[in-house]
């Protein structure tokens, strides 16, 4: 591991480096020598006490350092166990604190954990510049196994015509993979059309589908090409197809399965060469046997499909879905999150995101706009995150220990919307047990699902 420490301390850092052992190459370095810096995998500088004179100009080069181009994480060697100087490190954005008469397997514990926070830093970075190059999906799929499997498949879909129909819960990024799909096929540089069929009410969609001539309803004063037409011979994209009509049904069958359309108001065959893809956040075979979906219509739709997993199913992905959305927001709102405190990047990782991508999407715009920091932390994010805001710097084992069965038993909670017996079991405890801890805890009671998802 190499440091650079930014100290007039020479010889104190060097004992300190010798003690470290081999894994750890300690070197000087000051605030002019911008590659150097750059060089190494954390950045250690002296703060000392309030009291000393020299702490305005110690705490100035801090503030300098943390807002290094390549957010190399800083450590603060403090001099002093004043809690006001650690607070005001932390505030300006240290990653981290040592006490200088701490232990030295501690300071070995603070070196590595900002190492491996680099190391992670550089890796979700290299995943954002290399996204647009190496393929459509990246940005979609992200690491977690589940979504490499699919990432594969989808791209060998893309390179065919055949009709596929995606599923998953709202917010799990179903046209974002539509798009990707477009984006990779041959048709890529044709139109990609998107219909949200649940937002259009069933007076307008056929009209929206398919298109209209002049007079055909009152109020078309003029013939309109519909969506079917637009798409060309690209593709079109349905979305939610679960909530159309039985009506609508009956007639994106005879599409599928003549592959023409007529305009409202004409007996025109319209020839339809665009390709479709669906989407359904319900499942539409459970539809088909209560007879809310046409079964041949399910069969037409589902020559390919593709589940995409909830986010709570995909863990391995908050991280870097969350610092691509942190990039994006903080260059288009012009802010200066550069990054996700511990605590914060914790609670995401518990967190059960019934809203999934799309509520972590919307969390993180949210704090990179009220940040006024390098860092995000609990407190910028939603109410819903407010269980999470705990005073870690000076709370004992046994407040640790309550703050986390209080976060468990919210989050089962939540989870189960509520049913306490649901949720015991799945703590395997008894439900008195589990009311008791509600109560001893003081637990508050959860929204139900959806209540608390941002739009």
């Amino acid at each position: 591991m190499k440091c650079h420490f930014v100290d007039e301390r020479l010889e104190f850092f060097a004992i300190l480096g010798e003690k470290l052992g081999e894994d750890f190459s300690l070197e000087p370095a000051s605030l002019e020598e911008r590659e150097k810096l750059l060089e190494c995998e954390l950045l250690i500088t002296s703060l000392p006490s309030r009291e000393d004179k020299e702490f305005a100009d110690r705490f100035e080069r801090l503030e300098k350092l943390v807002r290094n181009p390549a957010g190399i994480p800083v450590v603060a060697f403090l001099s002093t166990t004043d809690r006001q100087v650690v607070r005001m490190a932390w505030g300006v954005g240290a990653y981290d604190y040592f006490v200088e008469n701490g232990s030295l397997e501690e300071l070995r514990l603070v070196l590595r954990r900002a190492s491996q926070f680099y190391e992670l830093h550089r890796e979700v970075e290299q995943l954002r510049v290399s996204a647009t190059r190496l393929t459509d999906f990246v940005a979609v799929v992200g690491t977690d196994e589940k979504m490499l499997a699919i990432y594969s498949f989808a791209s060998k879909v893309a390179a065919s015509d055949a009709t596929v129909l995606i599923s998953g819960e709202t917010g799990t990024g179903k046209e974002l993979l539509a798009r990707a799909i477009h984006r990779s096929s041959p048709r890529g540089r044709e139109p990609f059309v998107a219909v949200a069929c649940s937002s259009l009410p069933e007076t307008l969609i056929e009209a929206e589908l398919f298109g209209h001539e002049r007079g055909a309803f009152t109020g078309a004063g003029a013939a309109r090409r519909g969506r079917f037409e637009a798409a060309e011979r690209g593709t079109i994209f349905l979305d939610e197809i679960g909530e159309l009509s039985p009506n609508m049904q009956v007639k994106l069958l005879r599409v599928l399965q003549e592959r023409s359309f007529e305009r409202l108001g004409s007996n025109q065959a319209r020839s339809m060469e665009a390709r479709i893809i669906c989407a359904t956040n319900r499942d539409l075979m459970e539809l088909v046997k209560a007879g809310g979906f046409r079964a041949d219509l399910y069969y037409r739709l589902n020559t390919i499909e593709i589940s995409l997993p909830a986010l709570r199913e995909r863990r391995d992905d908050i991280v870097v879905l969350a610092y691509s959305f942190l990039h994006s927001y903080a260059e288009r709102h012009r802010r200066p999150a550069r990054r996700i405190s511990a605590a914060a990047m914790a609670a995401f990782q518990e967190y059960e995101w019934q809203g999934n991508i799309r509520e972590l999407q919307n969390a993180i715009e949210r704090a990179v706009v009220v940040c006024d920091g390098p860092e995000i932390r609990i407190e910028h994010l939603p109410s819903q995150f407010a269980a999470w805001d705990m005073v870690l710097e000076d709370s004992s084992f046994d407040e640790e220990v309550r703050a986390f069965k209080r976060r468990l038993i919210r989050r089962v909670l939540l989870a189960f919307d509520n049913n306490k017996l649901q949720a015991a079991r799945s703590l395997k405890i008894a439900r008195s047990s589990l009311h008791r801890l509600i109560d001893e805890l003081e637990v508050p009671e959860p929204a139900p699902r959806g209540r608390n998802i941002p739009n």
